[in-house]
């Protein structure tokens, strides 16, 4: 097929319960099958398997799919901004040819998406740095609570509460 690409995606998906990460997984490979000139040549889904993480409330489990596909060019560089592959192969063909306005849209995109994911990420650290200072200020009153026990004691600290620690 001409201007056709061959590929294979591995998707991975991470979290609770077992069924549920099964269950997402299959409905992140059938989406991509309904993808506009996407065609899924071979699907390999693997069973969730227990994550061993200590530092994690809970039991975490995690899945992979490996997928075979036959698109364009343009639809591979969106299906990779859209699905985020934890990684790609690209099987044929060997060489390719794009046209200059496929890759100003490539590049636009990827810049779009890009600044969208910088803007999220200034807004957060300024939400951060609110926070921050609020809590330094003592307009806000943290609670922290200590797992392992039962009964979970609360304290609230202020900033009386961190000057008289300091003395």
């Amino acid at each position: 097929m001409e201007g056709k690409i061959n590929a294979i995606l591995m998707l991975e998906i991470l979290g609770r319960p077992a069924e549920h990460v099964k269950d997402t997984l299959n409905d992140i490979v059938k989406k991509l099958g309904e993808e506009r000139d996407v065609l899924i040549i071979e699907k390999k889904i693997a069973e969730p398997k227990k994550v061993e993480n200590k530092e994690v409330k809970g039991e975490l489990f995690s899945s992979f799919a490996e997928v075979e596909i036959k698109t364009n060019l343009q639809t591979l560089m969106m299906i990779i901004y859209g699905y985020m592959p934890s990684h790609i192969e690209i099987i044929e063909p060997e060489n390719v040819t794009m046209r200059n306005s496929e890759m100003n849209l490539f590049f636009n995109e990827l810049m779009r998406r890009l600044h969208q994911y910088d803007e999220l990420a200034k807004g957060v650290m300024i939400e951060r740095q609110i926070l921050a200072q609020q809590i330094k200020d003592g307009r806000i009153q943290v609670e922290i609570k200590k797992p392992g026990k039962k009964e979970e004691k609360k304290s609230k600290i202020t900033k009386k509460h961190c000057e008289e620690k300091k003395k």
